[in-house]
């Protein structure tokens, strides 16, 4: 599949990566400064987990032409970022499959403003990571001979087609586990009910993970926000919790939540997975709770401990980019 990464942010910059290292026909999208410096240096990336530098040159583009030809095109950039390029997606005439990657809630129907939904995708990248000492640091595995990260995608209806076997073959010539998930707005929705509690008590505790890790009653504190996100969502429908794993908030005695979290907070998995890129999440995390608050209102469910997490996020400077691709 001819492929085209639309974003040069770590994850786009990741993914790009590992497809050109399988041999795959990859294009990278990027803009501005970061288009020069991918043209100069190429991509350069640090496995979080072993230290190693990994690097490649791959075809770069600064912009999606109407007469380009792609089979797939995955979007990689922040949420808001994602809604801005759909009228430049639309515009391509020979437009397929559109692979949209990233925290969301409910703003993907708006894809359908300007797509049509038999093109459109979903997904999620199970890996992270972000700057650190002028290093893109990614950790995408938690042992050194297991899979480069994971991708979870899925259609818009959970349908199994041809084309969502085709892409998770793509996905995994290049050593990228794939879970096709057929309910993928619900994974994202529960991903939201993770997340958002996840940043808050980190920023709560000024960005330290390891005094998270030390604080048993901030465990608890974490443990509840992300209940009560969760009895929102099996409120107004999403009966099943997914991934499985966030069913542990629900199983989990009390007495045992701190000796599971702390280890999870302690980690060099979490360090570069969620500390590193925790910051850059912020204002995509402070847009799905205003529409996470719809669903409150719907389920008739006050969430008081994530309020208070939420509000310690720091407010950033509203800044209008008609496209936001690096």
């Amino acid at each position: 599949m001819k492929t085209l990464i639309y974003g040069a942010g770590p994850i786009g910059q990741w993914l790009a990566l590992r497809l050109h290292q399988a041999g795959t026909e990859v294009t990278l999208l990027a803009r501005n400064q970061t288009y020069r410096s991918l043209a100069q240096r190429g991509i350069e990336i640090v496995d979080g987990l072993t230290g190693e530098r990994h690097s490649a040159r791959v075809n770069l583009v600064e912009h999606l032409g109407s007469d380009d030809r792609y089979d797939l095109i995955v979007v990689a950039m922040q949420k808001s970022s994602r809604l801005a390029v759909c009228p430049t997606l639309a515009r391509n005439e020979h437009l397929k499959n559109v692979l949209f990657l990233g925290n969301d809630f409910s703003s993907f129907h708006r894809y359908l403003d300007h797509l049509p939904a038999e093109s459109v995708l979903l997904g999620f990248p199970m890996v992270g990571g972000g700057w650190q000492d002028g290093d893109l640091v990614i950790m995408d595995r938690e042992k050194p001979r297991g899979p480069h990260g994971e991708l979870c995608i899925g259609e818009l209806d959970g349908e199994l087609r041809a084309r969502t076997s085709e892409i998770k073959e793509l996905l995994a010539a290049a050593g990228i586990k794939v879970s096709v998930e057929r309910d993928m707005d619900g994974w994202l929705k529960y991903h939201f009910a993770f997340m958002a509690p996840t940043a808050g008590i980190i920023f709560e505790k000024g960005g330290d993970l390891g005094a998270v890790a030390a604080d048993g009653e901030s465990i608890h504190q974490y443990c509840q926000a992300c209940r009560e996100a969760g009895n929102v969502l099996r409120r107004v429908g999403y009966r099943r919790r997914q991934p499985p794993v966030f069913n542990l908030f629900y199983w989990l005695p009390r007495w045992l939540e701190p000796p599971m979290f702390s280890k999870l907070f302690n980690s060099r998995s979490a360090e570069v997975r969620i500390g590193l890129h925790a910051p850059g999440v912020v204002p995509e995390l402070l847009e799905m709770n205003e529409e996470f608050a719809g669903l409150k209102v719907e389920a008739g469910i006050e969430t008081p401990t994530l309020d208070s997490l939420l509000a310690g996020l720091p407010r950033p400077p509203v800044a209008h980019r008609e496209e936001g691709v690096s």
